[in-house]
């Protein structure tokens, strides 16, 4: 457990962020639009992370974590969500998928 908590924090370490244009958080109708999908991500330094797969919820790795907007394309279901980007006070920026030991996360870094 503290192997996989020292990777999702090491993560963090050296994180870059760039800035990209807005997307749209609105419901989502349309997989290939934008919409909100931050009730879907823990917080990896949320305990609740170590369950997160397997509560088919996604880890978040950002200064953020899920205290701003997240907004994905995909509905979750029959198109898996997919072009992730979160929002900070400067707008919008990219998030990135990658697999953890603890399953899939996306991370600004």
């Amino acid at each position: 457990m503290f192997k996989k908590a020292l990777c999702a924090a090491t993560l963090m370490i050296g994180a870059t962020v760039a800035l990209t244009g807005q997307a749209a958080a609105e419901p989502n109708g349309d997989p290939a639009k934008y919409a909100d999908f931050t009730t879907s991500f823990v917080n990896y330094t949320d305990p609740a992370a170590l369950n997160a797969a397997t509560d088919g919820k996604y880890i978040i790795i950002s200064p953020q974590g899920t205290s701003s907007t997240i907004a994905c394309r995909g509905n979750g279901t029959d198109v898996e969500i997919y072009d992730c980007q979160q929002e900070d006070a400067f707008g919008w920026y990219p998030l990135r998928k990658i697999d953890t030991p603890l399953g899939p996360a996306w991370s600004s870094i």
